[in-house]
């Protein structure tokens, strides 16, 4: 009897069920607002972040929430993570135009944060920073244009104000250009920005706050690449924490002639030196660990 009664309660519920998962296509998505961004975790899916001030807004299949970049309210293949990195690009590709494609072959000249005066200067709303009603963080005239008319997404950061404001120039720039065509994303990038003096350009390049390390032939000489592999962990984790997300390094010529001006940025001049300190060094940077890991590859840290 009890078992009867068990089946027929299960044979109702069914088509509730079924009813709740079609009116709320199962939903498989959360959503996190936070000062100026939101972050969507899709369950057992990949996390995206999108800033609602871009005008992009979120499309929804099977449960799963995804970013409709070029706003035209159809999931298209680059928008769709579930996908392979090649389709994702193939599809993005083939809806560049000739002028998109070119702006990603740009790069940008040397970016302060603020823009300062000297050959890095820049202006906000026609006016020196301190003349302006902007803040530290704000993008100057010359990098809104070059986003928006040159599209341009490579982007050279050398000295920032401070972590704080690096981070939120970041996410000023990026909601900029995600809601521009396509909604490519800027990718900022960084010299080596770790050497022992602390006023020099890129170690600036965070207020000062920053871990201080020997340039990279002095990394060498300590023949040891588990130390070099642990400088890339700290190092990544730092250019994550400002918003970086390449490291234009490392150099990897061989020293050959003392004559020549980039030597410290070298390993030496023995090539299995300068192999083994450059694997540890890409290594250090780029692999990730526990649920982050990338089998087979390096990961996303």
């Amino acid at each position: 009897m009890n078992n009867k009664k068990t089946l027929r309660a299960l044979l109702f519920l069914i088509p509730v069920i079924i009813l709740v998962c079609f009116l709320t296509s199962c939903k498989k998505w959360t959503e996190t607002e936070k000062e100026n961004f939101s972050i969507v975790t899709n369950k057992g899916g990949q996390t995206l972040g999108y800033s609602p001030a871009s005008g992009v807004k979120l499309i929804f299949d099977k449960g799963f929430a995804f970013k409709d970049l070029d706003k035209n309210g159809e999931l298209d293949k680059y928008e769709d993570w579930r996908l392979t990195v090649d389709e994702r690009a193939k599809d993005l590709a083939s809806k560049m135009s000739v002028e998109q494609i070119s702006g990603l072959m740009l790069y940008s000249a040397h970016q302060a944060i603020p823009a300062s005066g000297g050959w890095s200067g820049g202006t906000y709303g026609g006016k020196k920073l301190a003349e302006s009603e902007a803040n530290s963080w704000d993008l100057s005239d010359q990098q809104i244009d070059f986003l928006t008319n040159d599209n341009l997404r490579h982007v050279l950061i050398t000295r920032v104000e401070s972590p704080e404001v690096a981070v939120r120039w970041n996410n000023k720039a990026q909601a900029l250009v995600e809601g521009i065509g396509l909604g490519i994303p800027a990718n900022n990038s960084s010299d080596p920005r770790h050497r022992s003096i602390s006023n020099a350009e890129y170690n600036a390049g965070a207020g000062g706050d920053i871990s201080m390390w020997p340039g990279s032939i002095g990394l060498a000489a300590t023949f040891d690449s588990d130390i070099m592999k642990k400088f890339g962990e700290i190092a990544s984790a730092e250019y994550r924490a400002l918003g970086i997300a390449t490291a234009l390094s490392p150099q990897i010529d061989l020293a050959t002639d003392p004559r020549w001006g980039r030597v410290s940025g070298t390993f030496g001049e023995d090539p299995q030196l300068s192999t083994d300190m450059a694997r540890a060094y890409v290594d250090g940077f780029q692999t990730s660990s526990g649920s982050d890991e990338i089998s087979g590859g390096w990961g996303s840290a």
